[in-house]
């Protein structure tokens, strides 16, 4: 998780799940890391987790069927949401956060999110799952 840097208050990061089995994935993580150069967000690889270490009351299926994301104690933002959380936080992007939570923007952003996960879930079937605390590239035997 991410600490506190001196002389800063403390603060408790977005935390996002993240499918580090999809590439998609990853490289999106790649690009919104690079611009959180305040370590505003905790990024966190499922597919990385023990079954001990998911959150309370989700399981592994939960948190690779839609993205996640929770501020703190704060309540689950799930898909879309999520990204709009990830945005807010970061320099650059909030705009896309302010879209994404108008109705007609969201509700055409909920709709391509839903086809990316049908691609994903394809894509994820044809990868086959990997065990926890496997590492993301490593061959499978």
């Amino acid at each position: 998780m991410n600490s506190t840097r001196p002389g800063s208050a403390p603060r408790s990061p977005l935390s996002v799940w993240y499918d580090g089995d999809c590439p998609v994935c990853r490289q999106e993580v790649a690009l919104y890391s690079r611009i959180d150069r305040q370590g505003r967000i905790d990024w966190i690889d499922i597919v990385a987790l023990t079954d001990r270490q998911l959150p309370a009351g989700k399981s592994r299926a939960d948190l690779l069927g839609k993205f996640h994301a929770r501020d703190g104690d704060g309540p689950w933002q799930i898909g879309v949401d999520a990204f709009a959380a990830i945005w807010g936080k970061l320099p650059g992007l909030r705009w896309g956060a302010f879209l994404f939570r108008t109705p007609l923007i969201r509700q055409a952003a909920q709709l391509a999110y839903l086809g990316f996960l049908k691609w994903q879930r394809r894509h994820r079937a044809r990868r086959g799952h990997r065990g926890p605390g496997e590492t993301p590239h490593a061959p499978r035997p």
